[in-house]
Formats: C-alpha cells, sequence, structure tokens
C-alpha cells in the first residue's frame, strides 16, 4: 500500500524540480535576449545608424564648379563619372603646349578658362586655358604626383610629403596649409566644403575648406592612393590593398566594405544605386553601395571561404554588394571608367578600350588602339576619348564603338584625358608635356 505522505512529497519534490527547470530556462533566455539586444544595439551604432552623432560641420559648403568648361578635380564630379554629357566634338587641332624639364605624373584641373598643373619640378601652376600662357606659378615643398581641385576662390594641392596645401587661384597666394603624417599620392577632392586627402600611412583626412581645419579622420586598411568619390550622403574609398569602404558622411562611419581581392589605384564611380570599381587584374565590377553591412558579416564570410579550402562549400561566398563583375583583359590593369548614360568606358594596358552596361554587365563592345594603354578615356558628347603610349588620341563613338579619328601628339600618353567646352588636356608623363587640343 502505498504512502500517500511519500506519495504527495514526491509529487511535491517534482514539481519543485520542474517549477526550477522552467525558472532556469526562462533565466538563460531572458539572458539570451538581453545579450541579443545589446549585440543588436552595439552592431547598428558601429555601423553609424544609432547614437551616432555628426561630424564636425565646415565653415562652407564650397564645391569645385562642375559647368561645361570645368573639370575642377580628379574624375571632374563628386560621382568621378569622367564625362561631360554635351560636348561638340574634337576637330584635332593642336592649340598649345607647355613644356616642364620632368615628368608629369597627374592631369591637369581646369575651371573658369584656367588650368592648373602640378609638375615634376616641384611647382603648382597657372595657365591660361586659351593660350597656355603662364599666369603664375607657386615653389612646393617637392614634387606632387596628383591633380589640384579647384573651388571659385582657391586651389588645394596635395604635396607627396604629406603637405596639403590651399592657395588662391588667382595669384597663388598661401592660404593655409595641412601636414598629414604620411606620404600623398591621392588626389584631393572637395565636396560641400570638406577637402578629402588620402595618406600613405591609410588615412583620410576631412579638412575644412575656409580655414584648414582638421574636422574628422577615418582610417583605412591599406593605403590611400586615389581620391574618394562622392553621391549624396556618401563616399566610398577606395584603398590599395583591394577594399572599398562606403561611409557616411554624417557620421563618419563605415557602412559598407567590399573586397574585390585585387590591387586598386583607381577611384571608384557612383552611378544610381551602384558603384562601379576597376581593379589591376582587368575586372569591373558593380557593387550595391545601399547595402549595408552588419558587425561580423565579413568574418563569417571568411570562415566560409575556408570552408571551400576545405572542400567543404562548393563555391565560396559573394561579397556583400556585388551586383556583377565581369573581366575584360586577364592580368591587365583597368583605367578608372568614365560613365556616361548608363555606359560604362575603361581602357585596359594591353591597348584596349571595352564599353560595358552598368545595368547588368553586358560587353557592348571593344576597340583596339594598337598600343598599350596608360591613360584613362573620357567620354564628351557622342564619343569617347582615349590616349595611348603610341602618342595618339582615339575618338571613338559611344555608341557603335567605331573610330571616328586619330589625333596624333607625337609622345607617349600617360594621363587621363580632360574635356571640356573649351578643349581636350593631355598629359606625355615621359616628355613633361601637357597638350591642348581642340
Amino acid at each position: 500500500m502505498t504512502n500517500p505522505l511519500r506519495s504527495r512529497g514526491g509529487t511535491w519534490h517534482a514539481a519543485t524540480r520542474r517549477s526550477a527547470r522552467s525558472r532556469s530556462r526562462i533565466g538563460w533566455l531572458a539572458a539570451a535576449c538581453v545579450a541579443g539586444a545589446l549585440l543588436l544595439v552595439w552592431g547598428l551604432w558601429a555601423t553609424g545608424v544609432i547614437f551616432s552623432g555628426p561630424v564636425p560641420l565646415p565653415a562652407s559648403g564650397v564645391d569645385a564648379p562642375v559647368n561645361a568648361g570645368d573639370w575642377a578635380m580628379a574624375g571632374r564630379d563628386p560621382a568621378h563619372t569622367a564625362a561631360v554629357p554635351s560636348h561638340d566634338g574634337l576637330k584635332g587641332e593642336d592649340l598649345w603646349r607647355f613644356e616642364t624639364p620632368h615628368p608629369l605624373s597627374a592631369a591637369p584641373a581646369v575651371s573658369g578658362g584656367q588650368i592648373f598643373l602640378g609638375t615634376g619640378d616641384d611647382r603648382i601652376v597657372a595657365l591660361d586655358a586659351a593660350t597656355g600662357d603662364l599666369l603664375w606659378e607657386r615653389q612646393l615643398t617637392t614634387v606632387t604626383v596628383t591633380t589640384p581641385a579647384v573651388t571659385p576662390d582657391a586651389v588645394y594641392v596635395a604635396v607627396r610629403d604629406g603637405l596639403l596645401l590651399a592657395v588662391d587661384r588667382q595669384d597663388g597666394t598661401e592660404l593655409w596649409r595641412f601636414q598629414a603624417d604620411g606620404a600623398s599620392f591621392a588626389s584631393p577632392a572637395v565636396y560641400r566644403g570638406v577637402v578629402y586627402a588620402g595618406s600613405w600611412n591609410g588615412t583620410l583626412y576631412a579638412v575644412d575648406a575656409e580655414n584648414g581645419r582638421l574636422l574628422w579622420t577615418f582610417r583605412a586598411d591599406g593605403s590611400v592612393v586615389a581620391p574618394p568619390a562622392f553621391q549624396g550622403d556618401l563616399m566610398a574609398l577606395a584603398v590599395d590593398d583591394g577594399l572599398v569602404y562606403v561611409l557616411d558622411l554624417i557620421t563618419g562611419r563605415k557602412r559598407l566594405i567590399f573586397d574585390t581581392l585585387n590591387a586598386l589605384a583607381e577611384s571608384p564611380v557612383f552611378t544610381g544605386e551602384y558603384f562601379l570599381i576597376g581593379t589591376g587584374r582587368g575586372r569591373l565590377a558593380a557593387v550595391d553601395w545601399t547595402k549595408l553591412e552588419y558587425p561580423f558579416e565579413r568574418a563569417f564570410r571568411s570562415w566560409r571561404q575556408q570552408f571551400v579550402v576545405w572542400g567543404l562549400q562548393a563555391e565560396p561566398p559573394l561579397p556583400k554588394g556585388l551586383v556583377w563583375g565581369r573581366v575584360l583583359s586577364r592580368d591587365s590593369a583597368l583605367s578608372g571608367p568614365a560613365v556616361l548614360d548608363g555606359v560604362a568606358y575603361a581602357g585596359s594596358r594591353d591597348g584596349r578600350l571595352h564599353a560595358v552596361s552598368v545595368a547588368d554587365g553586358a560587353l557592348l563592345w571593344e576597340y583596339d588602339t594598337g598600343a598599350l594603354i596608360h591613360s584613362a578615356p573620357a567620354a564628351a558628347g557622342r564619343s569617347v576619348h582615349i590616349g595611348n603610349d603610341a602618342g595618339e588620341v582615339h575618338v571613338v563613338d559611344r555608341v557603335t564603338g567605331e573610330l571616328d579619328r586619330i589625333v596624333r601628339t607625337g609622345v607617349p600618353l600617360t594621363g587621363r584625358i580632360v574635356v571640356t567646352e573649351r578643349g581636350l588636356y593631355v598629359t606625355s608623363g615621359e616628355t613633361g608635356t601637357l597638350i591642348a587640343l581642340r
């Protein structure tokens, strides 16, 4: 016969144990929920979605002008499209030539009938765009290998020793100077009152264009060798180790990191909801910049790549934001693309010019210039222009890919083609010559 007291006691102890286990599970679940909530809040804070105060504001909202007669900084406009929508075409006539005793490492900036050029003999010069006459010159601390950035009142020059110098555009008088910690090989860019200057040590400096005051910095995992591109409140920055950072200009925080897996030496180009980037291995990629990367996503992708190495996964994971990628020339570096009317135009070192649809990466046409290309194209009106090592400027129909004309300069062409309504400007790094054509 069962003892009722023992039965009731056993039932009570079992119920107590079940209740304790239930409370324990609830406690663990609550702790997990709290930890998940804290991790989510930290992730949103780390990516700048919430709880991120604005970066300091500049004293003005000055920009580099983007009129028909302007190519006022590298890439021409904030998005770095290197394109002039309306243009009457190139006749191929020599206007003038400006000779320097040392190689020219970068293209000029053009604005308001003036040309601003950094020379290989440690100078910044201003020339009359119509005649090539010297308007003024200023001696620098050392050589500059970058394209100046120009606003209505000032010219900004990044010098190789890390000096960022602002001078009056009318006479070259110094306005202010800012000294970065590392060498400068990236052209400066001006956007919404801020001068952005990259350093070899991986730091991007945001400096007030009005007074040279440092506003904020961003540290990348690689050397900054090309200027950033801008669209709205976003900036895309490429570094030499293959990463492209998309930053929020309001907070200064990262939104996305895209890994091209190849060395980079050119700027991204914004076009709609994508940015385009060309690599040192002949690949052009389109990336959806609207994608937001959360903490640990890059680590998860790295682990999944290891699964491929171990044979546990057939295909490597796609980088976050990748829309399409196209190999245009294997093992041959691509220039920074020019983008106009939904088409990207990129030159490859092997001498070819490629036209690619921005929407889906389809190859529309290819054109062979017949010589190596160390220049970068510019799109203008109906044409796209590209220079080559044979000293030729090839003017190609943007729609059909057929040759319109060849202009022979007699010197190897190495700098990006610069086009305005007044003419076309191209440099020869080898001979130190700036050539103006119309």
